[in-house]
């Protein structure tokens, strides 16, 4: 049995942005030395894009026949799913913020 989308018990991990192995790398003067909003949000944006390509891989197979874990391509076409609505609710709390400062400067 082939698992198209790396699946398993110990695949399994959070959807989030990993942490850069140099916390401080990058981190200007004053700052905690984590990584910027910018990293963490071009990192999820990044995870986003990587889960959706392995779902449509994951599709591709299962279409052709080369892939017959079904309950592994439905994973994961769900997470992709789910990191891409919960990335999304990110963009729209962040333009929401946006408008509301917007509103504030009036």
């Amino acid at each position: 049995m082939v698992d198209p989308a790396g699946m398993g018990i110990s695949g399994v991990g959070p959807v989030g942005p990993s942490l850069p192995a140099q916390a401080g790398k990058g981190a200007r003067a004053g700052e905690a030395g984590g990584p910027s909003f910018r990293e963490i949000l071009l990192d999820s944006i990044r995870e986003v894009n990587h889960l959706q390509k392995e779902a449509d891989t994951a599709i591709q197979g299962l279409a052709a026949g080369t892939v017959d874990d079904v309950a592994g391509v439905f994973t994961a076409v769900e997470k992709a799913g789910l990191a891409f609505r919960t990335l999304m609710e990110v963009r729209n709390k962040l333009v929401d913020a946006y408008q509301e400062l917007m509103r504030m400067r009036v």
